[in-house]
């Protein structure tokens, strides 16, 4: 029988570096909570279908026709304070949310929120469980501007009446890496002075299943790893978890602690 193999590695970002915009959050951490709401959505479906069966009826019926019950890019606090004053949908959210082991995250809340939205606008994508709201996108300000990463290689050439091919080669070559490591040396000097953090190089998809099914579903580490046998122990699958939730800034349910799964 042939061993189950682990899904490859990706990037969360193109970049090597990221620098945090308003709310302290960056493009990595919004780019992790992503790959764990869609790991949420394959691993536990419940999560979605809850959230229309046992939410979204009252966020309905208390948003109604107005045009600013709910708007993108609200805090939770700011909704609270508009729209839920009598504490009618709050309940229903953090009742929601704590099934999962969720109701501390505010980015949680907030993600259902814009998402409840989209379903009351579009009961198409209510209908097929489309949880873009989740998906968070920073703005943040820019870390290189264009005049200033900008590389040039200049070379006076290749006079066969002087070198052969191979010396000119060999010297032209020698001249350009040793521009280059300066070049390299000044931007990531430039970018560590503006306050950018080095990004996490590849992320495994597991790790973020593994999470889900940890933290939010109430699997043990045995249970998940006989879901995957090719991780090889309980150690590589808590590592992964450890991983994963620092990623999205979660911080992980008590090690005792017995969550209904769902």
């Amino acid at each position: 029988m042939k061993k189950p193999q682990s899904k490859s590695s990706q990037a969360l970002v193109g970049g090597e570096y990221v620098i945090s915009g308003q709310r302290d959050s960056n493009n990595e951490v919004a780019s992790a909570r992503w790959r764990f709401i869609k790991a949420l959505q394959r691993k536990l479906p419940a999560f979605g279908k809850r959230l229309r069966t046992d939410v979204y009826p009252e966020f309905a019926r208390c948003a109604g026709k107005l045009a600013d019950y709910s708007k993108a890019g609200w805090k939770f606090s700011t909704w609270q304070s508009h729209s839920d004053r009598k504490n009618q949908l709050t309940p229903h959210l953090l009742t929601w949310a704590g099934a999962f082991n969720l109701a501390g995250e505010t980015w949680i809340l907030e993600g259902a929120l814009q998402t409840l939205l989209l379903w009351h606008k579009f009961p198409d994508w209510r209908t097929s469980l489309d949880l873009q709201g989740f998906r968070q996108y920073v703005a943040g300000p820019i870390l290189i501007w264009d005049g200033e990463h900008s590389f040039r290689f200049e070379d006076w050439g290749w006079d066969p009446q002087l070198l052969s091919w191979p010396g000119y080669r060999v010297n032209m070559r020698k001249r350009f890496e040793t521009e280059l490591h300066a070049y390299e040396k000044r931007i990531r000097a430039l970018a560590k002075a503006r306050g950018a953090q080095r990004v996490t190089p590849r992320y495994s998809v597991e790790h973020f299943e593994w999470l889900a099914l940890y933290h939010c579903g109430g699997w043990s580490l045995d249970k998940i790893l006989k879901c995957a046998p090719f991780a090889g122990d309980k150690t590589t699958i808590s590592k992964g978890v450890h991983k994963a939730a620092r990623l999205i800034r979660l911080t992980l349910r008590a090690k005792r602690r017995k969550l209904k799964s769902v």
